[in-house]
């Protein structure tokens, strides 16, 4: 079986991981993997694990140019005898549209996203990831989203949600010299709870809000970082830093940018929130979290519905809620709840659910779905 993916970039970002893990499984069952992006740091992995790399203007979103690339997908496509075309997000889905209406070979998409419906036009145009014979969800989540505002056969769609590798999210592989060495290098203080929220700097990730809810308990002791980088939203930066400023709380929190090897900062974390204001389409902190043996405190909304049991593998709190986050903070730092037992149940739960290789093998099972395609 030849399957070309056909993604934006390979630099970052969950839909580029997904794309990665995609291809290495699809060599892992002696199947020929090919990928087309506008290319990234991810290129070489995708390379060393045997998939061949395409490079083509597919992050842009001019029509001329979408039309291109579909007509450069269409020569990929005969030469190579692709069987399967698999779009990943919106311009290169409408690339890989047209490619295979060129060439008669079918195309799946993955849904990674709610993609905001602001108009008719932006509806159309978001319409193209609901145009492949098979639709892969990444939670039930936005299954629902799909059908509320796309297409009301479900039969096509398939649930197949992410995953987190095992091999790196390992809470025994940070050993606890690691650890002290980590924490002496960020200047945090021994004996005290480590908060984190994981996410890069925009507003929708909830920055603010977990401020205003760690300015809450003051009475206790704490103190939290912020992993994550703003690129170029310098004004957003200087926006937290002077709202750390006023709450308060600027000796206790600490900004640590972009980090290319998070599993380090999660192992030093007593504890992990996710504060998006807008719901996660699944919500890899999540996962990542319970995966390292940590609580996770999240919004109660979209992808953290599923991943998170609310009282066992940590806890919900109500969107957009300081005093709610606030709350659940307090319970989790308070002293009265054994931490590391609900790190295990957060792992055993993940572990059993939420696994690369299952997000990959889901995946794979709706190629199969696909009319005149199989592993033979």
């Amino acid at each position: 079986m030849r399957i070309l993916q056909i993604t934006a970039a390979l630099e970052q970002g969950g839909v580029e991981r997904g794309t990665v893990e995609m291809a290495a499984f699809i060599v892992s069952q002696r199947g020929q993997s090919f990928v087309a992006s506008q290319g990234g740091r991810m290129v070489k992995e995708l390379e060393e694990g045997g998939t061949r790399h395409f490079l083509l203007p597919l992050a842009s979103r001019n029509p001329l140019t979408i039309l291109y690339s579909a007509w450069q997908l269409r020569k990929i496509i005969r030469r190579e005898k692709i069987d399967l075309l698999h779009a990943r997000s919106r311009a290169p889905a409408w690339a890989a549209y047209f490619a295979g209406k060129m060439t008669g070979v079918k195309m799946v998409t993955t849904f990674h996203g709610t993609h905001r419906i602001q108009n008719s036009v932006k509806k159309w145009y978001n319409s193209v990831m609901v145009r492949g014979v098979r639709v892969i969800a990444i939670s039930q989540f936005i299954k629902n989203h799909i059908l509320q505002n796309y297409i009301a056969n479900e039969d096509v769609i398939d649930v197949a949600p992410r995953g987190f590798n095992p091999t790196l999210f390992d809470p025994g592989l940070i050993s606890a010299g690691q650890r002290q060495a980590l924490k002496q290098q960020l200047g945090l203080a021994a004996g005290i709870a480590v908060v984190s929220l994981p996410g890069r700097l925009t507003r929708w990730k909830g920055q603010i809000l977990f401020l205003e809810a760690l300015a809450q308990i003051k009475d206790l002791e704490w103190q939290a970082l912020l992993i994550g980088g703003g690129g170029t939203k310098t004004a957003y930066i200087k926006e937290l830093k002077m709202r750390v400023e006023k709450l308060g709380i600027a000796d206790r929190v600490l900004f640590v940018g972009s980090q290319e090897d998070i599993v380090p900062y999660y192992a030093i974390s007593d504890l992990v929130v996710s504060a998006s204001t807008e719901p996660e389409a699944f919500g890899r902190v999540a996962v990542e979290a319970q995966a390292m043996a940590k609580p996770i405190i999240a919004s109660a909304h979209g992808g953290s519905l599923e991943t998170v049991k609310d009282g066992e593998t940590g806890w919900l709190f109500n969107n957009g809620d300081s005093a709610d986050l606030a709350d659940k903070l307090r319970i989790a730092l308070s002293g009265d709840i054994d931490l590391t037992r609900v790190g295990i149940s957060g792992r055993q739960w993940v572990a059993e659910n939420y696994t690369i290789d299952k997000m990959c093998q889901g995946e794979w099972n709706a190629y199969l779905k696909v009319p005149g395609f199989n592993n033979s």
